[in-house]
């Protein structure tokens, strides 16, 4: 069952813009609010300032700015009207509908993150996004595709749609999905590179034995960072046997996660350090060494992967490698714009590289 968001909420041309807005953005907000056409008028200054609340004088300016621009053209009676430039680049605009996994809210917290950034991408390119949540191993619907010029989805809903449907209604972009040749884009995080990220950081750091620790299960994407530490940890000349592999039972339940991890740390005497490949489990993991009486980093250090806002309150503060959200949604973003003119193919790979954030915890 689809549960469908509207994050973009009311048209700005209904509100007054507040006062940090500028006249040029609020004039801008107006044309793409009504979808004005070509050679379509715009109201008389004295409208546009009663309606804004600005002065004319603002507004005048305004007005011969969005004329160098592009977006209007004067008139012989001193009045403006749309340009044929804006209505092709700019209101001919997508209306697309992301797809993230959920029930109530989204489950992940990058892909929270990766949402917001989302919004602000699309507000940005005046294109309309509507976000659906779909439950997890819930098969989706025909009715998805209802309604939207192009999709994205995330990696848990990723696998449901290349089962279930074998055409796509609308061109999809797969948001760090395995990668498919039927997506238009596949735009995902370097999880490869974020796991020599750690392995440097930590050889930099002095580490001579470390444990990788998973979930049971790891998927591609985590396969592929626990590769790029080992790559990099080997390649520095470390024995086989300082490098260790874990894993740990997954759980919804945070109680139930708590308990795996206290069982796995049951004996542990501090004689290695950690690279936790999820932000959740790493938070975990803090949390338990620090009831054992570890300090940290003095006694050992710890890295997770992702979960970076989480990671500002664990005690001590994690140091993460963060995937980059903001930039997966400007290039996802970028490339629905081509769309509109008309621009095709199929199967693109974009790698984004991730950011390590460095904190008290290794």
């Amino acid at each position: 069952m689809e549960t469908e968001f509207n994050l973009i909420g009311p048209s700005l041309v209904e509100q007054k813009p507040n006062r940090r807005d500028s006249a040029r953005e609020a004039v801008k907000a107006y044309i793409r609010g009504h979808s004005l056409r070509p050679g379509e008028l715009l109201p008389p200054v004295r409208a546009l300032s009663e309606h804004f609340g600005l002065s004319r004088d603002a507004i005048w300016r305004a007005l011969l700015q969005l004329q160098e621009e592009g977006w209007i053209k004067a008139r012989a009676n001193k009045r403006y009207e749309v340009s044929e430039e804006v209505y092709s680049r700019i209101l001919r605009s997508l209306t697309v509908k992301a797809i993230f996994t959920g029930r109530n809210s989204i489950n992940f917290t990058g892909f929270r993150r990766l949402a917001d950034a989302l919004k602000g991408e699309c507000q940005r390119s005046n294109m309309d996004l509507r976000i659906s949540l779909l439950p997890l191993n819930e098969t989706p619907a025909d009715a998805i595709w209802s309604d939207c010029d192009v999709m994205l989805i995330d990696s848990e809903s990723s696998r449901g749609f290349l089962r279930v449907f074998p055409d796509f209604k609308v061109p999809v972009i797969g948001l760090d999905a395995e990668y498919s040749d039927r997506y238009l884009m596949n735009v995902v995080t370097d999880h490869h590179m974020g796991g020599r990220m750690v392995a440097e950081r930590m050889i930099r750091q002095g580490s001579t034995s470390v444990t990788v620790v998973h979930f049971e299960e790891p998927q591609n994407r985590i396969q592929a960072r626990i590769d790029g530490f080992q790559q990099v940890w080997l390649e520095s000349g470390r024995p086989t046997s300082s490098l260790r592999m874990r894993s740990v039972k997954w759980s919804p339940n945070h109680f139930e996660t708590a308990l795996h991890v206290q069982k796995e740390l049951r004996g542990f005497k501090g004689e290695s350090d950690f690279f936790i490949t999820d932000g959740r489990l790493a938070a975990q993991f803090l949390d338990i060494l620090d009831y054992l009486k570890f300090s940290i980093p003095r006694d050992l250090r710890l890295i997770g992967y992702d979960g970076a806002q989480s990671g500002e309150v664990t005690n001590p503060p994690m140091t993460v490698i963060q995937q980059d959200m903001e930039k997966i949604a400007s290039v996802a973003v970028a490339r629905m714009s081509t769309l509109i003119r008309g621009e095709q193919g199929v199967g693109e790979l974009v790698r984004v590289d991730p950011r390590l954030v460095a904190r008290i915890s290794g």
